[in-house]
């Protein structure tokens, strides 16, 4: 259907419900007070569209189209139009066609009271305060295991069946096919973009992928948060002054933690685990063990998220879907040297050394952000953080001088500390 303005705010939305919140999704993942770089409106076409139940994806094609396709993958278990406000505008503004899914995840995540309908287990019991509900009130309903559990091998997948039909829609509304498709992706949505340079290389000729999930049976997200868990109840009880329990969380692959005097968001770290919902560290480990680990015990007591250790089971479960650094098409990567979450020290720097040991180091070009974190919506809240979608645009374009114009820049296969997006 055509529209006269395809720009996040002005394109329609499929109806919010809870746990799906489009306009939300996009929102979280940009600074408050973002301001879109499409300055115009821009018309064209939008489509809805899906793979099947509980599954959303939408196509965006500008009426001044640039001829080439960009597909997204979708970070977290967020929906649709969470890419809206990172990638969306930024690109239709150039001219490209736009694509995104919610990689079979029926809803994002709300909460609810304790003691709910969801089958057991499916539910994360939050153990820390929030607002006015105090600690062990209410539990965090997930998409992605309830009704049903989505595999994560299934989200991988996701992107290449969303880059055949978005060129499909594109070629059928258009009459020609897309000249070039690039790829895009944060957090989860850039460990969907690294499988796919890696395992579907002839749907692409570039990509970028951003503060991206590393996938190794044994060096992926169950395998360290558990250590920060461990650690976090005794360094947010002495008021972020014990230095055994900081620099244990720094050996075991954290970037150390930045303190300040602000009521509520006093330490970075204590940000991702009990001050702020949606305690991303402890909410993970309980999402994931339940994805991939068959054997997973109950996981309903901070303690037990703390003690978990993935299966042998878990591991093989990963290992089908791992990435090999086998990557066959240009790759921008960007990461923030002050993830606290998914660190670059497990998921930039193991795959760099993959890219290296698979000898297609000169094809991958790594920049890690000093003062970026893991999403941009913190740097709002100080740290002396910076937000990393400048560099991420900046990656962008430099990415399509890579494969249109055939510039090497230097230094691939390195991972490149940089300050300014004019660095890249």
């Amino acid at each position: 259907m055509f529209f006269p303005d395809l720009r996040f705010g002005s394109a329609p939305l499929r109806e919010a419900f809870p746990g799906y919140d489009p306009a939300g999704d996009a929102r979280a993942l940009v600074p408050s007070g973002h301001v879109s770089p499409a300055t115009e409106e821009i018309p064209g076409h939008q489509f809805f569209g899906s793979f099947g139940p509980g599954s959303r994806y939408v196509v965006k094609i500008p009426a001044a189209w640039n001829g080439n396709l960009v597909v997204c993958g979708t970070p977290a278990t967020r929906s649709e139009h969470a890419n809206d406000l990172t990638f969306g505008d930024f690109l239709m503004a150039r001219g490209y066609a736009v694509a995104s899914s919610n990689k079979g995840i029926p809803y994002n995540a709300f909460v609810e009271p304790a003691g709910g309908d969801s089958p057991a287990g499916r539910a994360y019991p939050i153990p820390f305060a929030m607002g006015d509900a105090p600690a062990g009130s209410a539990t965090i309903r997930l998409g992605a295991l309830d009704p049903e559990p989505v595999p994560v091998a299934a989200w991988q997948e996701d992107l290449p069946h969303l880059v055949r039909s978005a060129s499909d829609i594109v070629r059928d509304t258009l009459g020609r096919k897309a000249v070039r498709t690039y790829a895009v992706g944060l957090s989860i949505g850039g460990g969907q973009v690294r499988y796919l340079v890696e395992r579907y290389p002839e749907l692409v000729d570039g990509a970028l992928e951003w503060a991206s999930v590393y996938w190794h049976p044994d060096d992926n997200i169950l395998t360290y948060l558990p250590a920060f868990l461990t650690q976090m109840p005794a360094y947010v009880a002495s008021g972020y002054a014990d230095r055994a329990a900081h620099d244990a969380i720094v050996a075991a692959g954290f970037p150390p933690d930045r303190v300040q005097g602000r009521p509520h968001v006093s330490s970075l770290w204590n940000s991702h685990y009990a001050a702020l919902p949606p305690f991303y560290a402890d909410l993970t480990i309980f999402l994931f063990a339940k994805l991939l680990d068959p054997h997973a015990p109950a996981l309903d007591t901070p303690a037990a998220r703390a003690a978990y250790v993935p299966s042998a089971a878990a591991r093989a479960a990963v290992g089908a879907f791992a990435h090999s650094g086998k990557i066959e098409r240009p790759l921008i990567g960007i990461a923030g040297d002050a993830d606290v979450f998914v660190t670059p020290q497990h998921h930039f720097a193991p795959y760099v050394a993959a890219v290296r040991a698979a000898k297609r180091d000169d094809r991958y070009w790594p920049y890690l952000v000093r003062g970026g974190t893991h999403v941009d919506g913190y740097a709002a809240l100080g740290w002396n953080l910076q937000a990393q979608l400048p560099f991420v645009w900046a990656g962008f374009e430099r990415l399509v001088r890579i494969v249109e114009r055939g510039e090497r820049p230097a230094g691939a296969g390195t991972i490149r500390t940089v300050d300014t997006p004019a660095a890249l």
